[in-house]
C-alpha cells in the first residue's frame, strides 16, 4: 500500500509504511541453539511462504552424514517476538521426500 500525501497543490510525497519484519526461529527436539533467520515481509501471507521455503531449503541442504531431525518445527513470531505461525518439518519432509 502506497500511501499519498500532500501538504498542498504544488508538492505531494508517496510513501509507503515500513514493512512488517518477522522471526523464523528452528525448534528442535534436542534444544540445541540454531541460527535465526529474519526479513520484512509485505504481509504474513508472504512472510509463511518464506518460512516454508526456508524449511524445505534446511532439509534438503542439511549434510547426508546428519539424521534428519523432523521431530522440529519452524516457528515464525512477528515484530513484538509473538509467535504467528508454526510450521512442522515432519509435514514439510513428507512433502518433499
Amino acid at each position: 500500500m502506497i500511501w499519498i500525501e500532500c501538504r498542498n497543490q504544488l508538492k505531494c510525497s508517496a510513501f509507503q509504511p515500513p514493512m512488517p519484519h518477522y522471526f523464523f526461529s528452528l525448534k528442535t527436539r534436542n534444544a540445541t541453539p540454531h541460527t535465526e533467520r529474519s526479513g520484512d515481509f509485505p504481509d504474513l501471507r508472504t512472510a509463511l511462504a518464506a518460512a516454508n521455503a526456508a524449511a524445505r531449503s534446511m532439509l534438503h541442504t542439511r549434510p547426508h552424514r546428519i539424521p534428519l531431525d523432523v521431530h522440529g518445527s519452524l516457528d515464525v513470531e512477528d515484530e513484538r517476538r509473538r509467535p504467528v505461525a508454526r510450521i512442522m518439518l515432519a509435514d514439510v519432509a513428507r512433502q518433499i521426500f
